[in-house]
């Protein structure tokens, strides 16, 4: 392997190691630990602590997925004959490519409300099963606590589905 080629893998290597880590990162959340802290854990205090610490701890390599993606994927796009620009339309893997930045943007929104908007102050401890427990008419709500919860769970199922038509097409722009 010579000079020339070394730079263009270790690029996508970091690229590929980088997606692996947010996109697989997200899929072991919501289909493993969310699950298994749910069946396993007494009471939702418990488990809204081990998911709001581990995603305070994972967020980080999203903040840095988020700017080391881009400049690797710029560096790859830039060495393919077929790139013609950012957001150009000319071709199948331009489209391909343009879609996949237009999913990308969305997926880096969608990890920034997750991780800012809903990871500030807690609300006091939650009442038992995330209801309130005020009786009566108050019964079968959920808690502020539980709705963010569920809020983030919902968006975390979303940036898989968006992190999945990613590699959907970067499937796409290596074989066009």
């Amino acid at each position: 392997m010579t000079g020339s080629e070394l730079v263009p893998a270790i690029v996508l290597f970091v690229h590929n190691l980088f997606t692996a880590l947010w996109i697989g990162g997200m899929i072991v959340i919501a289909v493993g630990v969310a699950p298994a802290a749910r069946r396993t854990l007494d009471g939702q205090p418990a488990v809204f602590r081990l998911l709001g610490a581990l995603q305070a701890r994972l967020r980080w390599f999203v903040y840095a997925g988020i700017v080391v993606l881009p400049a690797t994927g710029i560096m790859l796009a830039r060495r393919n004959p077929g790139f013609e620009g950012f957001f150009a339309w000319g071709d199948t893997y331009s489209v391909a490519l343009s879609l996949k930045h237009g999913v990308v943007v969305a997926m880096v929104v969608v990890a920034l409300v997750r991780s800012l908007a809903l990871a500030g102050p807690r609300p006091a401890a939650p009442a038992p099963a995330g209801r309130d427990g005020a009786g009566g008419a108050g019964v079968g709500r959920l808690t502020p606590t539980a709705r963010r919860a569920r809020l983030s769970m919902s968006l975390l199922l979303l940036n898989i589905a968006l992190g999945c038509v990613v590699l959907f097409l970067s499937a796409v722009t290596g074989i066009v």
